[in-house]
């Protein structure tokens, strides 16, 4: 309606300027502006008949562009939120594997503690074992060492008394012979203490 009323308008103006232009002779021939007015009648009536018939599908192709704008603008909304949601979930998981690599790290340095500790106590135990195996074998050794001293010397005091009983003894020399093993055997025992 505001179209039509628009053209009229400038129709009434046009028709005003014609009537004008006969008045002064000013360049503008009644011919020319006939012709414009049919041209600009011709025009609005192919307005008129193009709005009547392309108005509907018009109206139609604009209304599905609208609602497939609207569709795309949707999808892309749920797309987003989509997008969104798995950025966050992806940077809690993000998140959780930081904070267990970080508990793993701290088990394996946890663990290497434990070996170790593990490992200096066997070392302890195990040093223990052969200090005590190295003090039975010397106390081993010194026993045997002891016996053989004695046996040693049981056997110098039997060849010492055989060499002076074979010289010829007087009573005098059994005594003293006598003494020297006493004080022989004392100091055996002393040393077997």
């Amino acid at each position: 309606m505001k179209v039509l009323a628009s053209l009229f308008l400038i129709l009434s103006f046009l028709v005003q300027v014609v009537y004008g232009a006969e008045e002064g002779h000013h360049g503008i021939t009644p011919t020319q502006i006939q012709n414009l007015i049919w041209w600009t009648v011709n025009f609005l009536v192919l307005l008129i008949i193009l709005f009547k018939l392309l108005r509907k599908p018009l109206v139609t192709f604009l209304q599905n562009r609208r609602e497939t704008i609207q569709r795309e603008y949707e999808e892309l909304l749920r797309k987003k939120r989509e997008a969104e949601a798995q950025y966050l979930e992806l940077q809690a998981k993000l998140k959780n594997m930081e904070d267990e690599a970080k508990q793993i790290l701290q088990n394996y340095i946890e663990q290497g503690q434990k070996e170790k500790e593990r490992i200096i106590k066997e070392a302890e135990e195990q040093a223990k074992r052969i200090m005590e195996q190295a003090d039975l074998y010397i106390k081993h050794e010194l026993e045997k060492a002891k016996e053989e001293l004695r046996k040693e010397l049981a056997q110098e005091v039997i060849k010492l008394t055989e060499e002076r009983l074979l010289k010829g003894l007087t009573i005098e020399d059994h005594k003293r012979i006598f003494r020297d093993v006493v004080e022989s055997l004392k100091s055996l025992s002393i040393v077997k203490h």
